[in-house]
């Protein structure tokens, strides 16, 4: 190593160990949302795919320090951190670590470095649990519970409909919080901004191809739900609780996705294979 680099890369390497202990409960608090709930199993990819493209990006990045264009998310952070300590919300201290990471890249590769890398950085939100989501769940599960059983009546099935639960002749089904969608509506959200950065098109054909994931998304989770309970009614209750139950989730979710690769088919949306890497 030579010389004249020693002093940056001890001060590099200090700053990581102190952020790694002042983050330490808001990576703990990370963690642990990812293990516990289904919506957020994803995070754990999130920050190795923020990785990866920054990794593409390298050697666009050079060393053009920016400390004034780092002053303003520098004091955010801090208010933002401050704020998670003193009221104790982890979701302050998750937005604070995410604007101590952009203020970091202003510091050390200015602003040309900031645009070079705001799509990993602002993809980083996605493994953030935001504190709507329980509100967002239950309407989305209402729009389930309404929307699948309209269809199923429109298809001549004869349901009767009370609260959550949709009952057949065979059966009844109850279409709870984890029947909302919200995983995939989260997952294909996540998986749409992936897609929206890797294409070359202009950028309002990608904004609308972004915004269709959410109508998607939900309608797609309304034909599952049709679909299982169509399968109970037509075919036999236990397959449609059990394999059949466990197939349609993964089945629809790649069913929307394709919707989305479709739609971006006919906005002439191509592939830039600069932006994987590759040339």
């Amino acid at each position: 190593m030579a010389e004249n680099n020693r002093p940056k890369f001890i001060l590099i390497t200090v700053i990581i160990i102190m952020c790694g202990l002042l983050y330490w409960p808001t990576l703990r608090w990370l963690v642990n949302s990812w293990l516990a709930s289904d919506y957020y199993s994803h995070g754990f990819l999130i920050p190795f795919v923020s990785a990866f493209f920054v990794w593409v990006k390298r050697k666009q990045l050079k060393l053009k320090q920016s400390f004034i264009g780092a002053i303003p998310f520098l004091i955010l952070g801090l208010a933002l951190y401050l704020s998670s300590c003193i009221w104790d919300i982890r979701f302050f201290g998750a937005l604070s670590l995410l604007t101590m990471l952009i203020a970091a890249v202003f510091y050390f590769f200015g602003n040309t470095g900031v645009r070079t890398l705001i799509f990993p950085l602002c993809f980083l939100v996605f493994m953030i649990p935001l504190p709507f989501v329980s509100d967002l769940t239950v309407k989305l599960q209402q729009i389930a519970i309404t929307s699948s059983s309209h269809l199923l009546s429109l298809f001549g099935l004869p349901i009767t409909t009370t609260g959550a639960i949709i009952s057949i002749p065979k059966s009844t089904f109850t279409v709870g919080i984890p029947c909302s969608g919200i995983d995939t509506f989260i997952a294909l959200l996540a998986l749409d901004a992936v897609f929206i950065y890797i294409l070359h098109g202009v950028f309002y054909k990608r904004a609308v191809l972004f915004i269709m994931a959410i109508p998607i998304a939900i309608g797609v989770n309304v034909l599952r739900i049709v679909s299982i309970i169509s399968v109970a009614y037509y075919i036999n209750v236990t397959a449609a609780t059990t394999w059949y139950h466990d197939i349609a989730s993964p089945i629809f979710f790649f069913l929307a996705f394709g919707i989305l690769i479709f739609i971006a088919w006919l906005m002439k949306l191509k592939i830039n294979y600069a932006s994987l890497g590759m040339k």
